[in-house]
């Protein structure tokens, strides 16, 4: 036993190393924080270490240099297999680098092989081009979204739902085919909130969500539907309002710097925080989908460009 306890011993300082090797050659996600370590740096590059992390929907790659490296600011293109993102690159103040990542970039990053940065000019020649395998990369990225912060909304005004406001009574009358169907289908009943959005010249809508089986309702659980008062006057039964905007359980809010024949733009953040904003325009008649809503500017990192080979 002694002589066996002695051998184990004699191995421990050749299998430290191996098992350090080991943990060194995937993506590995932090504990609490939206943040997820990159594995080693491949090629003849300064890189000695590299960190993606999230904040308020804003993906940053920071890479950490060798010591004495002091690059200045660049361009750069970061390749994943075949596709490609041109990105700024700004000097840390700790010496490192910081890429701002397009939102684009993320998916990619989850599903791909090998990520490479081709840094251009004189940041090139400081830094070299670095490579990273991508292996574990959609565990460690898949739980730094789960953990990012919601974007800054403070521009755009909430839409704040609640059960307790007067037009209950309205919501319910509203949806009432809503909630029978909901009823026939699952035996139970659905959570009903509301909230009215006024605009000016008397425009407004109703927004009513209802919550029940996530099969029913899709993944989110829920349904938003919004209403708007007819031309010729709307009643308290429930006559005279028409729907103008429909779609699973989202973060509700309305832009006033943005509004179409005096209906301001809706904007809407996915309920679980992954994800792009959406934008929903008045087109004369209701709300139609624009498009997404575009990153703050000094988060913007690039567009796509054609990867060579």
């Amino acid at each position: 036993m002694l002589r066996l306890s002695a051998a184990l011993a004699a191995l421990l300082p050749f299998a430290t190393p191996q098992a350090a090797a080991q943990g060194a050659d995937r993506w590995a996600a932090h504990e609490t924080e939206a943040r997820a370590s990159l594995p080693a740096a491949q090629g003849e590059t300064k890189v000695t270490g590299a960190t993606l992390s999230c904040e308020a929907q804003r993906w940053r790659l920071d890479l950490a240099l060798s010591e004495g490296t002091r690059p200045a600011a660049g361009g750069a293109v970061i390749e994943v297999d075949r596709r490609a993102f041109e990105v700024e690159v700004a000097a840390a103040a700790d010496g490192g680098l910081t890429l701002a990542l397009p939102r684009a970039a993320i998916e990619p990053l989850k599903d791909g092989i090998r990520m490479r940065l081709d840094f251009a000019g004189a940041l090139d020649e400081a830094v070299g081009d670095a490579a990273f395998a991508l292996r574990g990369s959609r565990i460690a990225i898949t739980a730094a979204q789960e953990r990012c912060s919601l974007r800054d909304m403070s521009a755009y005004t909430p839409v704040t739902f609640t059960p307790f406001t007067s037009y209950m009574k309205l919501a319910r009358e509203l949806r009432k085919d809503d909630i029978a169907g909901f009823r026939l289908s699952t035996a139970s009943e659905p959570t009903l909130v509301a909230a009215m959005a006024e605009f000016d010249g008397g425009r407004r809508v109703l927004f009513t969500r209802l919550c029940g089986s996530s099969w029913y309702y899709g993944a989110s659980g829920c349904n938003i539907t919004g209403f708007a008062p007819e031309a010729d006057g709307p009643d308290a039964d429930g006559k005279g309002w028409r729907a103008v905007y429909d779609t699973e359980n989202v973060n509700l809010h309305t832009d006033p710097k943005a509004v179409t024949d005096g209906w301001p733009d809706i904007v809407t953040l996915p309920a679980r925080a992954q994800g792009p904003g959406l934008v929903w325009r008045w087109d004369g008649n209701a709300y139609a989908l624009k498009g997404e809503l575009p990153e703050e500017p000094e988060a913007e990192a690039g567009e796509e460009t054609a990867a060579q080979e």
